[in-house]
């Protein structure tokens, strides 16, 4: 697994399974899923495509932070990974935030 978090970027469902099995994990931001998607269908159908790709998938929310954890039972990031995880996708939101508040 890699010691560093890359710049975040939004993967499909689809391509999640495939993320993970190079020893990947995944932060989803709930806000990506708008308003026609709920949390727990978003689960159940990752876990589908993960479960047809031969991977065993553990989801942990993280509620605070409105953001869920997606990783392969068998190639789980460490806390500090985790945290930097999160830490990076808290910027890309302030980021984005702060081009809707110029743009308006």
């Amino acid at each position: 697994m890699a010691n560093r978090v890359t710049e975040p970027y939004l993967v499909g469902q689809d391509a999640i399974a495939g993320e993970l099995l190079r020893g990947r994990w995944c932060v989803y931001l709930h806000e990506w899923l708008g308003d026609d998607h709920d949390l727990t269908t978003w689960r159940a159908q990752v876990a589908g495509h993960a479960a047809r790709s031969g991977v065993e998938v553990c989801f942990v929310e993280i509620p605070r932070k409105d953001m869920t954890l997606v990783a392969n039972v068998r190639a789980l990031p460490t806390f500090e990974q985790v945290t930097e995880s999160v830490a990076a996708l808290e910027h890309y939101r302030g980021r984005v935030a702060g081009r809707r508040r110029s743009a308006q």
